[in-house]
Formats: C-alpha cells, structure tokens, sequence
C-alpha cells in the first residue's frame, strides 16, 4: 500500500542544525519533505535515504538568484505542489566588533540569512500562489530583536527577516499564503554543542558550567534543544489562522 502524505514541505537546508531534527520528525509525522541545499544536506540526506526514509534532493546555491529558480524548476518536476516551505538557512558567520566589520563581511552575512530568505521565500510564495496558498516558515532570531555583542550584521539581517514575514503576510492573505517566523534563542544545535566544548578546553571552565550560564541568561533556566522547536514548526506548517507573526521561542529569555 503506497505511503498517503499529509502535506508536501520544501526545506531549505534540511542538513542544519535544527533542519536535521525536523526533517526526521516531518518524515516520520507522513509529510512529504523535498530539501534543496548545498553539500551538507546532500550528505545528510543520503544518510537518511540509506537508512529506509524517503526524500527528494536538489543541489542549490542559497545566494544565486538563478541557482534558486533553477532549485524550483527541478522540484517543481517531483511534485505538482507544496503545501509548505521551511527556511532554515542562515548563521551568524563571525563575532566581530562594529569597528572590525568590513562591508565585505557585512554583505556576506546578509547575504546568507536575508537575501536567501527572501530568494527561496519569493520562488514559494509565487508557486503557492498558482495553487491556492501554503504555509510559509522563516527563521528569525532575538538578536533580531535585542541586539547580542559583536553580532551586528546577523542582528540586522534577522531583523529585515521579521520585517519580511509582514510583507509576505500583507500581500499573500489574499491567495491564502500563511507566513510565520519563528524566532529562537540560542539553540543547542550539535554545531553550538561542539564550540562549546572546544570553547571549555581552551578556558579553565568546564563544559557544563558554560551550559548553565547560557540557561541563567533565561528566567526558566533551561536550554533550548531542536527538539524543543518542532511542535511550534508543525503547528505553523498546519495552521490557517497564525498569520504574520514573529514568535519567539527561547524560554522568556528576551524579558530579561
């Protein structure tokens, strides 16, 4: 008996941090996950496809305006349509201070979190529009809402992020194209766990004393694993009410 499919969700770098929990679980929850990413994903992807999931793969360049398209023509022949889009592209690159930032780091960064945001955000937004509305799902961040130390530029592409998903919500009501953000705290992603650890043997801390001051930085006093980030993503993948928000998930961290 063929496998039935909830919906069909094009993710964008689902060999992420957070995209590797989320595309199990979208798998294992019968939705229907295409990816399209760079060499990463590719690897994560054959690694999944080996042991029994099943999921499509297209090689993109998340900065290349024509490599995007060129993403969506090929998924475009695997599937008549997508119910829903995940972004998780994106990264804070560096820590710099402002005077150390060259224009040339400036652009990189907003090149990678908001110029692909809005380059895979406009192909979705224009194919689900050909068929009566999706969900679209952005990542933002808090330090697109509180600024973070030497984090500048990722602030600043983080924050258009927000500011892109009131766009999108403004001008795609009217096909029935939700568009929701979310936007974590520091999320203990296995790429996050490991600089922690490098960061602890370079320093007279420990591992997990460095752990404990990032969970003091929240008033619950706890970290925010992937997995924590999932019901919040499958519900904005679902819904037809949430609409144009920016939620942030990082246990009240930001009230501080």
């Amino acid at each position: 008996m063929a496998q039935e499919y909830q919906k069909t969700v094009l993710i964008a770098a689902p060999g992420s941090g957070i995209g590797k929990i989320v595309t199990e679980r979208l798998i294992k929850d019968y939705f229907r996950v295409i990816g399209i990413g760079g060499k990463n994903s590719k690897e994560f992807v054959d690694v999944l496809n080996q042991n029994g999931y099943s999921i499509d793969f297209v090689e993109c360049d998340y900065t290349s305006e024509s490599s995007v398209i060129e993403a969506f023509n090929e998924v475009k022949l695997l599937t008549p349509k997508i119910d829903g889009l995940l972004i998780f592209v994106g990264g804070s690159l560096f820590s710099k201070t402002i005077e150390d930032i060259s224009y040339t780091d400036f652009r990189q960064v907003l090149a990678v979190n908001l110029d692909s945001t809005f380059l895979i955000g406009r192909e979705g937004y224009i194919w689900m529009k050909e068929h009566n509305g999706g969900n679209i799902v952005f990542f933002g961040s808090t330090t697109g809402l509180r600024p973070s130390m030497k984090k500048m530029p990722y602030g600043v592409a983080k924050a258009a992020i927000h500011n892109l998903t009131l766009s999108f919500a403004l001008e795609g009501a009217e096909y029935n194209i939700i568009t929701n953000t979310i936007a974590p705290g520091y999320v203990m992603t296995d790429r996050h766990v490991d600089e922690l650890k490098y960061k602890a043997t370079e320093s007279e801390d420990t591992y997990e004393n460095i752990v404990n001051k990032i969970k003091s930085k929240n008033p619950m006093k706890q970290s925010l694993d992937p997995e924590d980030i999932y019901p919040l993503i499958k519900l904005l993948l679902t819904t037809s009410h949430i609409h144009g928000q920016v939620i942030r998930i990082d246990s009240g961290q930001i009230l501080g």
